[in-house]
């Protein structure tokens, strides 16, 4: 926890014991998720709701302090009312639709609310996994690779997330390996996908297999631990995967382990919600985040022709839609 973090949490105790004092913690607590978001990249903002990663390290447990939580949602939803629309926030790590309701109260600016189409049967979190899986098939194909029958994948985190893509993947025929650090979620994987082992949290990263998909927290790729890589590819729905960027992107290169850049395959769930907002269905919601495999194939042809790493190679092309003004 770093120390906007720390504040922010201190803030909204101090708000809980005085009353009295609550507008100018309302205030600073503003001014925390502000400060919190100034050095958020293009490339970032595109593949993160704006209650993950930062956000999402400062926010009280779900299960408790329930009065704390709302109002750390509530003081994001000022912020985003003051952006006016340029930022539309929705479901993400750790988060649920009652978090997206106190968001509501305070701007129109959010997504995921109860009733909405991304708020049910985690839809969301479907379409970020089905958006991974998309890209995990894209990569095998990239190296050759016709389909999954047979092919070990070695999933981190279980969660909403990790969870829906073991269930495209053991579909598709994939060998699972599976790792979380809540035992009863690995259990459940182990009864509901049959083949399917169990690997240390710790040390999943180190499996035998052709795919390793992150998908619980960000850093897990650091400089010790692409070392210890046993993969081809790595392409998981983690934010951030990469401790020390270049450092690391230039191990994975030089290993021969293909990178498929986190927010592009995790883009499943913002297109989700761009869509749902301008009033699409789940069918052509599926659609469109089934282009994700477009996606990353322009980016493995752009890293090839240019001689540079896949994730710069996302960043490139990223940054190209914004100076071009598309859409789409």
């Amino acid at each position: 926890m770093d120390e906007a973090d720390e504040a922010f949490n201190g803030m909204v105790a101090d708000t809980s014991k005085d009353e009295t004092r609550g507008r100018a913690q309302a205030q600073a607590q503003d001014k925390v998720w502000m400060d919190t978001t100034k050095d958020g990249s293009f490339s970032r903002t595109q593949a993160d709701s704006s209650v993950n990663g930062t956000f999402g390290e400062g926010l009280a447990d779900p299960a408790k302090n329930k009065d704390i939580r709302a109002s750390q949602f509530r003081a994001l939803g000022r912020f985003l009312e003051r952006l006016h629309g340029r930022f539309v926030t929705g479901l993400d790590l750790g988060t649920t639709a009652a978090d997206m309701d106190q968001i509501r109260v305070e701007t129109a600016y959010v997504t995921d609310t109860t009733g909405s189409l991304g708020a049910q049967d985690d839809f969301t979190a479907d379409m970020t996994a089905y958006g991974v899986y998309i890209g995990i098939v894209t990569s095998l194909r990239h190296q050759g690779v016709a389909d999954l029958q047979g092919i070990p994948v070695a999933v981190q985190g279980l969660g909403k997330v990790g969870y829906a893509l073991c269930r495209y993947l053991h579909a598709a025929g994939a060998r699972l390996i599976v790792a979380d650090v809540v035992p009863e979620r690995v259990q459940r994987a182990l009864v509901q996908f049959s083949g399917a082992i169990s690997a240390d949290p710790a040390r999943v990263h180190a499996a035998d297999c052709k795919v390793f998909a992150p998908c619980a927290l960000g850093g897990v790729i650091t400089p010790a631990t692409v070392e210890e890589l046993r993969c081809s590819i790595v392409a998981g729905a983690a934010n951030n995967q990469l401790s020390e960027r270049q450092l690391v992107a230039g191990r994975m290169q030089a290993r021969g382990i293909l990178y498929a850049p986190d927010y592009v395959l995790s883009a499943g769930g913002i297109i989700s919600t761009a869509c749902e907002l301008q009033g699409a269905g789940p069918d052509l919601i599926r659609q469109k985040v089934a282009g994700i495999a477009g996606t990353l194939s322009k980016v493995y042809a752009e890293a090839a022709q240019s001689g540079i790493f896949t994730a710069d190679a996302a960043d490139r092309l990223a940054e190209a839609i914004l100076e071009s003004g598309q859409t789409d």
